[in-house]
């Protein structure tokens, strides 16, 4: 997949509570990059991915933990909603892409796709490929999300595929 796909914001998820060998396997294969850790991004992330940061650091791992400032999540939010975007909480594929937006001259987003059908295949798609859960629609406005990456893509500002990434694609 794409360094920017919604795939790889899982750490959190995956260190919880159960076992740490787990997760430095799984990061291990990044080798020394970056893994951004959403402490701040929601009260009940806070502590499990202190949890992820010290395996990290008790494994002396190659990987390079990054935190959100609580501010920047903060002004992005209002960014966002001054632009329409108006969901409680912003999704963590809108933050990763607003991220990308920022440092990258070229995005090009995979996997967002707000319905339950793949446009082409049309197998059964979940919302995340770790879980089956559907979409909070409490917190997340999917539609709305797609709708603003759709406007984006029209003006240039980044490039939406709804097919699968391949190697070379970008």
């Amino acid at each position: 997949g794409h360094p920017f796909s919604n795939k790889r914001w899982d750490t959190c998820a995956v260190v919880g509570n159960g076992r740490r060998r787990p997760l430095m396997e799984k990061l291990s294969s990044y080798g020394n990059s970056m893994v951004l850790l959403p402490a701040f991004s929601f009260g009940m992330n806070t502590a499990v991915c202190m949890r992820a940061l010290y395996t990290i650091q008790d494994f002396q791992s190659a990987i390079q933990p990054v935190f959100f400032n609580p501010e920047y999540l903060y002004k992005l939010s209002l960014f966002w909603r001054s632009h329409g975007l108006k969901e409680a909480r912003l999704s963590t594929g809108v933050i990763m892409t607003s991220l990308a937006l920022e440092l990258c001259d070229n995005v090009h987003l995979y996997g967002f796709w707000p319905f339950s059908v793949h446009p082409y295949s049309l197998k059964n798609l979940t919302n995340h490929y770790y879980d089956d859960l559907k979409p909070n629609t409490n917190f997340h406005s999917m539609p709305v999300e797609f709708n603003i990456l759709l406007q984006l893509h029209k003006q240039g500002v980044l490039r939406l595929h709804l097919g699968e990434c391949k190697p070379n694609d970008y």
